[in-house]
């Protein structure tokens, strides 16, 4: 039996008791006290009240143990620790090691296969998981369900052998009731001063940054972080607007020049020197700030954009977040129009993590972006979230072709499907953006198919600063 399903059965039972034997010591008494009185002569009315009163504490008793039973340990779906016994029972532990451990393509399951057979997997995972901890010698391992299909498992084993068993687990755990599943994990040492929910909040980062390497895979020199103190300094950076800006130069296939700038993001911190989005994206999610970071950094693009010729263009990840925000892109165009810059001279970058399933949405929000002037690129187009679908519906002005199509572009399978690409892009009147372009040879090969820009090493081998870029292509006085 689950740990999780002894401490609800025991709390259920303490319950049962704490209710009951008060009440029926208080019937028995009332009982002997009349019984004494009336010595066994009683009338019918007496008789009937005794039976009413017998039915009421039965009664009272009952509703006070489903009434418990509604405050449950217990995770319905799963048998696991609900959320708010896990973190009273992490709390009151001395665990040496959390480990998140999340069930990655469990949406994709739910629509799949559907979400009964979705809802059996995960409570089969549980079981199967207590069997494997308990082989280990763990007896009583607190495993938890947080959220969907991420499970929070407190062990008392440092985090070198948390990891060891639970890389064993997904290796031996591929499918689960004829269902294949992608099981992905982070661990982290817990000290006993530590706050359970910062641990948490740092799997979480953790585990959202992981490309599907392991997590044994960490370099040796990482510094852990702070969490709390890193949550801070990004909150305070994007209100100061302690944004620095990186331009890789893009360049125009048609005339051979470079009149077009991706933007890289880092984030200026006063303890930890300037974070990379791996770092603070996934806080800057969590904690809803995604309106505010791009605000931000539009506003510091803008400073620089009026300092360089007006030809020159820039483009930028836009969280689809703020996209979807009614009022931001107008609020951009505000920005803009104070620094007496055109929007067309700024892309967004649009993108998602999973296939857009209301692309009707989508192309109403793109509509409403153009509408002030600024254009649309497709970010990875020909990736499975960013298929051509997209690009039959939504009206972009431009496709970022996923790295995959230059680094096959030997395949005749990835060339011909390429070629056809470029061919309803040109239909459509759709630019195309070619990354990863490294050599002189693959420059001049999609140029010659029609590709309008490249980036890549061809192109520049370095990033510009602010300052450089201002130097080199600002406006002459």
């Amino acid at each position: 039996m689950l740990y999780s399903k002894k401490q609800e059965r025991s709390r259920r039972f303490r319950l049962a008791l704490r209710m009951g034997i008060p009440i029926l010591l208080l019937m028995s008494i009332l009982i002997f006290y009349v019984i004494r009185q009336k010595n066994f002569a009683f009338t019918s009315l007496e008789i009937a009240l005794f039976a009413t009163i017998a039915f009421i504490a039965v009664y009272f008793i009952f509703f006070l143990i489903n009434l418990g039973q509604n405050e449950t340990y217990v995770d319905r779906l799963t048998d696991a620790f609900n959320r708010d016994a896990l973190l009273k029972t992490l709390k009151k532990g001395d665990f040496k090691t959390l480990v998140l451990l999340r069930i990655d393509n469990l949406p994709y399951i739910n629509d799949h296969h559907g979400i009964d057979r979705g809802d059996k997997l995960l409570k089969t995972l549980v079981l199967f998981l207590d069997q494997h901890l308990q082989s280990y010698g763990i007896k009583e391992p607190v495993v938890g369900r947080y959220h969907g299909g991420d499970f929070i498992v407190a062990l008392h084993l440092r985090e070198e052998e948390s990891v060891a068993v639970f890389e064993e687990f997904s290796a031996n755990h591929k499918e689960i009731n004829g269902i294949s599943i992608e099981i992905k994990y982070a661990a982290v040492s817990i000290e006993k001063k530590t706050d359970p929910s910062d641990v948490i909040t740092h799997l979480y980062d953790t585990i959202s940054l992981q490309k599907g390497e392991k997590p044994t895979q960490k370099r040796a020199n990482e510094e852990r972080l702070d969490i709390t103190l890193l949550e801070k300094e990004i909150v305070e950076a994007i209100e100061k607007r302690a944004i620095y800006l990186l331009f890789f130069p893009i360049k125009n296939l048609l005339n051979d020049t470079v009149d077009f700038f991706e933007v890289a993001v880092r984030l200026d911190t006063e303890t930890n020197g300037l974070l990379m989005p791996k770092k603070f994206i996934p806080v800057v999610n969590r904690l809803g700030l995604e309106r505010a970071f791009d605000e931000a950094l539009f506003t510091t693009l803008c400073k620089v954009a009026k300092e360089v010729r007006n030809d020159i263009r820039f483009t930028f990840r836009l969280s689809p977040i703020s996209m979807r925000y009614e009022g931001f892109c107008e609020k951009l165009a505000q920005i803009a129009t104070y620094h007496h810059l055109t929007a067309s001279r700024f892309d967004f970058q649009i993108y998602e993590n999973r296939p857009y399933k209301d692309i009707t949405r989508y192309k109403v929000i793109i509509e409403e972006i153009k509408v002030f002037g600024f254009t649309v690129s497709l970010e990875n187009f020909g990736a499975v979230n960013a298929s051509v679908e997209y690009l039959k519906k939504l009206p972009v002005d431009m496709v970022q072709f996923d790295k995959e199509f230059t680094v096959g572009f030997s395949n005749p399978r990835q060339n011909a499907l390429l070629k056809g690409y470029l061919q309803t892009c040109r239909t459509l009147g759709v630019k195309a953006l070619m990354r990863w372009v490294d050599n002189e040879e693959l420059l001049q090969a999609f140029k010659q198919i029609g590709i309008d820009y490249a980036q890549g090493f061809a192109v520049s081998n370095r990033s510009l600063t602010s300052e450089i870029l201002i130097s080199r292509y600002g406006v002459k006085s």
